[in-house]
């Protein structure tokens, strides 16, 4: 019993310093002989490598490569002796420790039954009616009725008459334990699809001239016409995780397309004083009738997009507030002659402005597309040389 008492005040001085110098702790057991890790649930069809993964998860942390390499060198081991090794990642103390059972699967189907106070133990002592386990858990003590448990966090003794007393030095690693939460991500390839339109007005003309550079009806589209398309490959940086949420910062790259319908026969052109709307006239000096009439302007755009992301499981799975910069890589006129079909294509920078930023929303919801809005805080013309009008565009985002 005195080699018992000294075995268990040796546990309590070195748990007592382990836990002064890193209170997260993770205790792991490996059976050599059946390549198991002690303590999960027996799935056949799952590996070591796998099982380590699935812990180091829940634990918030991630299994290496080089890590896994020197897991399994110590697993393939010839030797018969039991060997462990400690490491420290991510703020938490990791004890890895590998042992070869006596017989085929009894280690391994033991351990999965027993009580975390009982579980992982590697020598196992029975003398006069006493039992002594000592194990990478900690130690185990049971006389009759009487059990005695030092482990990480702290003792426990439990009396013959069903009472129990528990003594917890840092925190307890049991009631600790990190969820794993698989948040949504909008991270990779995306495609934006919807519609976009003009906000603002063109200047007022008081002199009588033919044909009138501006009308008040020039901003005028057709809504389901003009369209807008976005490709873009963004990534994100992990700044916040909670229990519940995670505050995440997305960039990347995207090529946008503003597809400008005008619901009239008044075709953008470019001026010395900026951009003006003049009809297309035939040989007679007639105006023209089109069945198409738009203006598309492409833009290389930089997205910066702060997020909050939920669990996959959420109602509401991402709400993003964030903005992007833009530069202007191409823009033409198209225009079909609606009597003829005759289709006009016309190539100039029709004096817009070569940048643009402005701000974007976007929302994520579970069985539901993705929606995002951008409004440009920059005019689409150049300033003070054409009509003030800024794009915005609205639509579905798909993943």
């Amino acid at each position: 019993m005195k080699a018992i008492v000294f075995i268990t005040c040796m546990w309590v001085g070195f748990a007592a310093q382990a836990a002064h110098m890193g209170q997260d702790s993770v205790l792991l057991k490996i059976d050599k002989r059946n390549q198991t890790l002690v303590g999960t649930t027996g799935d056949k069809s799952t590996t070591l490598k796998e099982e380590l993964s699935q812990v180091f998860a829940k634990k918030g942390l991630v299994l290496t490569d080089s890590l896994w390499q020197k897991i399994r060198s110590m697993v393939k081991s010839e030797t018969d002796r039991d060997s462990s090794m400690l490491i420290e990642m991510g703020g938490q103390r990791i004890k890895i420790g590998t042992f070869r059972a006596h017989s085929q699967g009894e280690e391994r189907n033991e351990g999965r039954r027993s009580p975390i106070s009982k579980r992982n133990m590697v020598d196992i002592e029975k003398r006069n009616g006493e039992k002594v386990e000592i194990g990478l858990n900690g130690i185990h003590i049971q006389d009759g009725n009487e059990e005695v448990h030092v482990d990480w966090n702290g003792v426990r003794v439990k009396e013959g008459n069903g009472q129990e007393m528990k003594v917890i030095w840092g925190k307890d690693s049991t009631k600790t334990k990190r969820e794993f939460v698989d948040y949504y991500s909008r991270d990779g390839f995306n495609v934006y699809m919807g519609l976009n339109g003009l906000s603002g007005q063109v200047p007022q003309i008081t002199t009588m001239i033919y044909p009138a550079i501006f009308m008040s009806t020039d901003p005028q589209l057709n809504p389901l016409g003009s369209r807008y398309v976005s490709l873009e490959v963004s990534e994100s940086v992990m700044l916040v995780r909670g229990r519940k949420a995670a505050f995440k910062l997305g960039y990347g790259i995207g090529f946008d397309w503003y597809n400008f319908m005008f619901d009239h026969n008044r075709v953008v052109q470019k001026a010395a004083t900026g951009a003006i709307f003049q009809p297309l006239l035939d040989a007679t000096g007639k105006e023209l009738s089109l069945s198409k009439n738009k203006l598309v302007v492409s833009y290389v755009t930089l997205p910066i997009m702060p997020h909050v992301v939920f669990s996959k499981n959420s109602a509401v799975q991402m709400i993003g507030l964030g903005g992007y910069v833009g530069y202007r890589i191409d823009s033409w006129t198209k225009v079909i002659d609606a009597k003829t079909d005759q289709i006009k294509r016309e190539l100039s920078n029709f004096n817009l402005n070569s940048f643009r930023y402005g701000i974007r929303t976007e929302f994520s919801f579970k069985n539901f597309p993705d929606l995002f809005f951008n409004y440009d805080l920059v005019p689409l013309f150049e300033k003070n040389s054409a009509p003030a009008l800024s794009g915005f565009s609205f639509g579905i985002r798909f993943l």
